[in-house]
């Protein structure tokens, strides 16, 4: 949803006024919020940006040049790295009647294998159901392989259908620090039960084990989820052991399928007559190059202190959800540039960095080793993504309870995760105030991992934040989660995109920024103060 188109006559208006401020402080002003949105356009009309395409590394090029034109010291950390590049992928049963039946899938198992386009083709076996365990994570011990032929035989493709974990932000793993506007936790019940298919990232599987036992390529159906919602979900996004210098290593094509689509195959094989199954998977490895963007705009006290804000996000995804984090630091960036005099004290050091989406070969937090000086700087630290999110979900009312996936009419969740040492006491109460004045439409969720049996609940988000968030650094991570934060959608993401919700949520950033900033000139004040004869 976009931000009405500005009448003459308001343009004026808004020309003569020049209001940089509300009631939530300092904001993005309407050319500002503008040049934003045209950008957000733009940059989705070009199409995915995974880890190490064009359209990644024209992005963050431009973002290093806006940075550098507003004035901030930037610098780029280039890598260079085998990228998995699926292109086209089809599966087909033939039956032994010599049927041969085109079957549509849902999309592909990221970095599970490459084939030609004459594919795989093999017997068929049912395997039963890839389970979970009570972390949440895949248990591969459910999976059945007895039937499983040989390798030296030609081994076998194998169907299994894979349920989703549910997750949730409630107590025990999770404390609720605060919520927007204090409202009520019963206002946010995705506290209790986060449906998502992006859950099926922790259900990983070992694809050179299983094709040592015979696995040469398979079908995974996904369980209780719309196909509408289960579509290109680039889930999980892990490859092959390695750093990306070499190619992904897997050689097992793997594709998904939608859940009636998976009972259908399911019953064609307890029939007896399917003869086998072809898989293709168009999905060779490119060698590619991507860049992490590091900027740095000095505050009013620069000369006096190396103190900052560390803001950062990450650069790859496959819509204008997931990610648009570095046009909205960009925009954040310009904007506290454009004051003179500066109008923050401390400094601001911005990090887009990439790896995203690399299937874990590269190391996403790797510019906290190559600039340890913005860990050692920094008194606060905020990872933010996947701005103005509207909500969808899997509705399951229809008498058939087959799942319908719509728009629920709410703005995703901002859940947002945070550490608790005493120090972070300041960072969460100036969040939480800097929802002061936002509609009530815009809901967000503090919450602290715990300790449950011993182990700390995860803190999600872009790569460092996690890091940051078991350190002592005040931290929290921003990371609204829709159900197709890693899908690949035809329009980009565009009509899941609420504009006005962004700008909402860009200037709690902005008033975020000045209540720490302010905080911490009082707290320097008082520590002058204490010191003076």
């Amino acid at each position: 949803m976009s931000r009405p188109i500005l009448s003459f006559a308001l343009l004026w208006a808004i020309a003569l006024c020049g209001a940089r401020t509300t009631s939530l402080g300092a904001q993005l002003t309407q050319a500002e919020s503008q040049v934003l949105q045209d950008r957000l356009l733009q940059t989705n009309l070009r199409g995915p940006r995974w880890t190490g395409n064009e359209n990644q590394y024209t992005m963050t090029e431009l973002v290093a040049e806006g940075m550098e034109n507003a004035g901030l010291d930037v610098d780029t950390i280039e890598y260079d790295f085998y990228r998995w590049d699926p292109r086209w992928w089809t599966l087909k049963l033939t039956l032994v009647n010599g049927t041969v039946i085109g079957v549509p899938t849902t999309g592909y198992w990221p970095y599970s294998g490459n084939t030609n386009l004459s594919g795989i083709t093999a017997p068929l076996v049912d395997v039963g159901t890839f389970g979970i365990l009570p972390t949440g994570d895949g248990d591969p011990s459910t999976l059945n392989l007895s039937g499983v032929a040989p390798l030296s035989s030609g081994g076998s493709i194998i169907f299994f259908d894979n349920p989703s974990p549910t997750h949730n932000y409630s107590e025990p793993g999770y404390h609720l620090l605060g919520t927007s506007r204090n409202i009520s936790s019963s206002q946010i019940p995705e506290l209790g039960n986060l449906t998502n298919p992006h859950w099926q990232g922790t259900k990983t599987l070992d694809w050179t084990a299983l094709y040592q036992q015979g696995v040469v390529g398979a079908i995974s159906a996904w369980v209780n989820t719309s196909d509408d919602n289960a579509a290109l979900q680039f889930l999980p996004n892990v490859g092959s052991p390695g750093n990306g210098s070499t190619p992904n290593a897997y050689t097992v094509p793997a594709l998904y399928v939608g859940s009636t689509t998976g009972q259908m195959i399911r019953g064609l094989l307890a029939s007896g007559v399917v003869a086998n199954a072809t898989v293709v998977l168009k999905a060779p490895d490119v060698w590619a190059q991507t860049q992490t963007v590091v900027a740095h705009l000095d505050g009013a006290a620069a000369d006096d202190t190396d103190d900052t804000i560390l803001i950062f996000t990450h650069s790859d995804g496959p819509s204008i959800i997931e990610e648009n984090g570095p046009l909205v630091l960009l925009s954040i960036a310009e904007h506290f540039a454009s004051y003179t005099p500066k109008i923050l004290n401390m400094s601001l050091d911005f990090v887009i960095t990439t790896g995203h989406m690399s299937g874990h070969h590269l190391n996403e937090s790797a510019w906290m080793s190559d600039y340890p000086e913005l860990l050692q700087n920094a008194k606060f630290a905020i990872a933010c993504e996947h701005f103005g999110a509207l909500e969808w979900k899997d509705e399951f009312s229809s008498p058939s309870m087959t799942p319908v996936y719509s728009a629920t009419g709410n703005l995703e969740p901002m859940w947002t995760m945070a550490n608790e040492s005493k120090a972070s006491g300041s960072l969460h109460d100036s969040y939480l105030n800097a929802f002061d004045g936002t509609p009530s439409s815009l809901r967000m969720a503090l919450l602290a991992p715990e300790y449950v049996n011993g182990t700390r609940s995860p803190w999600y988000g872009v790569g460092g934040s996690a890091v940051l968030g078991r350190s002592s650094i005040p931290t929290i991570g921003i990371i609204p989660q829709p159900d197709y934060l890693w899908a690949s959608m035809t329009d980009g993401g565009w009509s899941k995109l609420d504009m006005n919700a962004l700008m909402v949520e860009v200037d709690v950033l902005i008033a975020l920024i000045q209540k720490l900033d302010a905080r911490y000139v009082s707290s320097s004040d008082a520590e002058s103060r204490s010191r003076a004869p």
